[in-house]
């Protein structure tokens, strides 16, 4: 690896980021989960996150150019960055951080590591998509990496974000606003 993490400021306009945020409005939304130490089971467990979550899938026409940039960006990001073996990427998580309840997500990393799946999650990429004036807290943060990325950019509507999944990360809580995000994760095969 030459980084930790690596990000692309502002790279989808606000007009886009505003799009994105209308069209997955439409898909019903669930509670956040957080994966089960003992298998592939999700618990609901409101002292780790509070967030709601849609899910968007790869075949979900409406999000075509959404896959492609994130599959072209990730080939950048993996081969000046990571260099770490990814084979898809099926669907992404819009999450929504909401002020009532102070919305946040506490450390922890992307990668189930006790699963009958043939893949890991190997690459994370998270998206900003509100505009950076419309929340209050909501900051994404590293947990244990020894360089971390300039909270504003982070925050700028547009930013794309990868790291390798195995960062333990959170999501700081919102009290004013709602902050709007993508999070993918692309797959490979199993960590050795």
């Amino acid at each position: 690896m030459k980084g930790e993490w690596c990000y692309f400021k502002s790279y989808f306009s606000k007009d886009y980021c505003e799009k994105l945020i209308q069209d997955a409005l439409t898909i019903e939304p669930i509670q956040g989960k957080t994966f089960v130490s003992t298998g592939d089971s999700q618990d609901i467990t409101p002292n780790i996150r509070k967030s709601l979550v849609r899910f968007i899938h790869s075949s979900d026409s409406r999000f075509t150019d959404l896959f492609d940039v994130l599959w072209k960006t990730q080939i950048v990001a993996n081969r000046d960055f990571f260099n770490v073996h990814v084979t898809k990427l099926d669907f992404v998580q819009f999450a929504e951080y909401h002020e009532k309840d102070q919305g946040m997500y506490n450390d922890h990393h992307d990668v189930q590591w006790i699963n009958d799946n043939e893949n890991h999650r190997k690459l994370s990429c998270t998206i900003a998509l509100s505009d950076p004036s419309s929340y209050v807290g909501g900051d994404f943060q590293f947990a244990d990496t020894n360089t971390h990325p300039l909270g504003e950019d982070m925050r700028m509507q547009g930013t794309m974000l990868y790291f390798p999944s195995f960062f333990r990360h959170r999501v700081t809580p919102v009290v004013r606003g709602v902050r709007y995000s993508i999070a993918a994760w692309f797959e490979g095969p199993k960590w050795r």
